[in-house]
This record gives C-alpha cells, structure tokens and sequence, in this order.
C-alpha cells in the first residue's frame, strides 16, 4: 500500500516581492536515479538552494528508498529489513521539497507535474525535469501471479513474503503429508542472477523455519523444505561468463533446487504452478524473477522508446529539451559499446543518477553537458555466504571472491553509511528469521 503524504512545504519565492521565482527542478522517483541525482543535484547547486536561487523537488510515491541489492539477505536473515528502507528524509539535504505521491501525468509543453497524494492533488512546476520512475515487477504477465504469488521487487511485497514463509512452515507442522508437501515447497521462475539468488535464499530460509520446529523433524526427513527453479532456457545465468554459469548451476543443485530447464511458468493458482507443458507443481509459494515493466508516465507517450519502451536518451542522458532518464525506465547509450544500451542494474542506475545530476546542474549554470562515460564494475549474486557468482570488469569470479566483492560493494553504495556501517557489524551479529520472528505473522 502506498504511503502518500506531503511534507516539508517551502514558501514561494513568488510570494515575496522584489524576489525573482526560483529555477525549478523536480526529480520523479525515490529509487536509485532519483535519489543519486537529487543528491548530486543539490550538493552542486547548494548555494543557489540555500538563497532560494534554485528550488529542487523530489517527488517519489514512498516515504523510503529501498535497496534492493539486500533483498535476498533480508529473507534469510542477513540483513535486518531495516537496513534495506532507509526514509527519504534521512538521505537527502533539509533543503530538497519532497512530495510523496504518485505521479499521475507529465504536461511537457505547460512544464508541469501532476501527482497524487493524501492531501489531493498536486500540480508542481518544473524547468528541468528528471524522469527516474522506474519499474516494476511484471506480475501480470501471468494468471494469478499478482494474486496468489510473489515478486521480487515491489515494495512491501518482502515483509509480506518474509511472514509469508514463517506462517506456512509453522502450518505443515500441524498438517497432513500431503499438505505439509505443499507448504514446504516453493516454486522459483526465471533463471537469471535474481532467480537463482532468490531459490538459494529461500530454501536456506526455509531449512532455518523447519530446523527451528521439533515438529517438523519428519519433514526434514522426508527431504523438505524443496525449491524448484524453472527456467526457460537450457542453462542457468547463460548471459554470464561460463565459468560463473557452471558453477551457479553446481551450487544450486548442490544445495538441493531442482531445476526444470526448457519450461516456463503458465499459471499460478491457490494450490500452486502450472507449467507450460500442462504439469503442476503443489506449491504454497511461487515467486517471479521474470523481470520488470517499465513504468510509463501519462504525457510522455510521444517520447522516443525503444523495444522495452524505455526511453531513449542522447550520451548526455537527455530525452528532450530539459528532460532527462537514467535507470530502468531510460534507454542510455552503453559508453563500452558492448551493446546499445546500458544494462538495467543498481551499479548502472546509481552511476545514470549521479552523472545526469551533475548535468542538470550544468544546465542551471548555463554550461554544456558531459557524456556519460561510466564503463561499469560488473554483477554479481550470492548463492549463500562464501558461494558467489559474478563478474568484475568482466573478470569471473566465484566463491568466496566473488562473494566478499559483492558484499564490499553493496555495503559502499549503500545510500547511507550509517546504515552501512549497522548493515555490515550486524552480519557478525546474525539472529535467523525463525529466532526473531512470530510465526503466522
């Protein structure tokens, strides 16, 4: 459910006379290209903020940024979710206005914002405008998805997810053997770095729920809990370098994930999956690592796209006149020139908010943009502590490597660093969900 309010109202310029109206910047989105460029935004301009000079908006429909990049962390306990929905007040400057709400159409000729919030509707000014609205999770690309199963992205869904998973291992303990089948089995789909991250994840979450349950000691030996990964193509994270791909196919059947190659989620019911050949899966969790629908703003219909409807941005990461994107919603010309656009990712997206941050305030000041020449550090998913695959600089690494490179990184660009620094000594500190948690909610 959305959190919609307005805080932090600031006075017109307009109000006081003798005093010319300020520039005005509105940034769409509290993700990682709003957030990132506000930032930079703001600390380049921060004296023309301070004389009331410029006026810079955040408009985002939550009162939180939420990083991602913990999502598997959270569900097996690593990380306290906390520390993955950090509020927006806390990460940028006193002097930004922030509007939470949801951006309900952009007016490109008039320069105007529409959005919704609690207080009504809210129409907001611009003369230069950041689109960072993002994505979201294709949750109805299949049937019954958004209602009987989960995705990996949309807010609240983890918390959700996370009750989720105590509330039906304490049910199977008190279920018949059929049943208890059902509620310790989970069905994954997608086989990308998010779906085997995901799998690894909630088995290990899952072995925790039934391990912390005398009553389910029955189950274990029945070889419960069980995760299925389907996946369409014939080898997992195939986009990856090979030797990253074998090994993530080695420890995901090594933890035990059954994978179904060559098949693809059709369906998803009360009871559990339908395949695409027909057969099902009892399952009472099924989630998508499908990927994501760019979000799409009214108004902005007639902007260049291209297949994944992003829109397409010169090397400066302008859409048009005093318009610019980055992230999952924007198509970036890739600087490396390993493929036409930027690949969608929180490295890629942080780097987009940062350098068309530094472009807009550049236009403010009157001088020309710089090209984005950010070539990338590389991805990586855990697999479980020590078991990391991934790339950097398009080196493979895995194990412990690549583990410990993606756990450095993601604690550095955590927006953050007091979060950071709690996230980083909590992992010396590690409580399993099933110790810190109500079962059933």
């Amino acid at each position: 459910m959305l959190h919609l309010s307005v805080v932090l109202e600031v006075p017109s310029q307009s109000t006081m006379v003798g005093i010319p109206e300020p520039v005005e910047i509105v940034v769409l989105g509290g993700g990682y290209v709003g957030l990132w460029s506000t930032r930079r935004i703001a600390r380049r301009l921060r004296g023309q903020l301070a004389r009331g000079t410029v006026r810079l908006t955040l408009v985002c429909a939550m009162d939180h940024h939420a990083f991602h990049g913990w999502t598997a962390e959270v569900i097996t306990g690593d990380v306290l979710p906390e520390h993955a929905r950090v509020p927006i007040a806390a990460l940028v400057p006193a002097a930004v206005r922030r509007i939470y709400g949801e951006v309900t159409s952009v007016d490109l000729t008039e320069r105007q914002v529409t959005a919704r919030t609690t207080d009504g509707e809210r129409k907001v000014a611009y003369q230069y405008l950041v689109v960072a609205v993002g994505s979201r999770d294709a949750r109805d690309r299949i049937p019954g998805l958004r209602e009987h199963g989960w995705s990996v992205k949309d807010d609240g869904h983890l918390h959700a997810l996370n009750l989720h998973l105590a509330e039906v291992a304490e049910r199977a303990g008190t279920a018949d053997a059929t049943e208890q089948e059902r509620l310790l089995t989970a069905v994954v789909a997608g086989g990308g770095l998010a779906g085997t991250e995901m799998a690894s994840a909630i088995l290990e979450r899952l072995q925790d729920e039934v391990a912390a349950r005398p009553a389910l000691a029955g189950a274990r030996q029945a070889g419960l809990p069980r995760v299925v990964l389907v996946h369409s193509h014939d080898q997992l994270v195939a986009d990856l370098h090979r030797k990253v791909a074998d090994y993530t196919t080695r420890q995901v059947l090594k933890a035990g994930i059954s994978v179904l190659y060559r098949q693809r989620l059709a369906a998803v019911t009360p009871q559990g999956a339908t395949l695409d050949d027909g057969g099902q899966i009892a399952s009472a969790t099924v989630l998508s690592a499908l990927g994501q629908d760019v979000v799409q703003l009214p108004g902005t219909e007639h902007l260049p796209r291209d297949e994944r409807r992003r829109l397409i941005t010169d090397q400066f990461l302008q859409v048009a006149p005093g318009v610019w994107a980055g992230g999952d919603v924007g198509a970036v010309p890739c600087p490396t020139g390993e493929a036409d656009y930027c690949r969608s990712d929180a490295l890629w997206a942080i780097a987009h908010g940062k350098h068309l941050g530094a472009n807009v305030a550049r236009a403010v000041g009157g001088r020309p943009p710089l090209p984005f020449t950010y070539r990338g550090l590389g991805r990586a998913a855990s697999l479980g502590v020590g078991h990391g695959a991934g790339e950097l600089h398009g080196i493979p690494l895995i194990g412990w490597p690549s583990w410990l490179m993606r756990w450095v990184l993601f604690h550095w660009f955590m927006p953050s660093r007091r979060v950071a620094l709690q996230t980083a000594a909590a992992w010396f500190h590690r409580t399993p969900w099933p110790a810190r948690s109500t079962p059933g909610g």
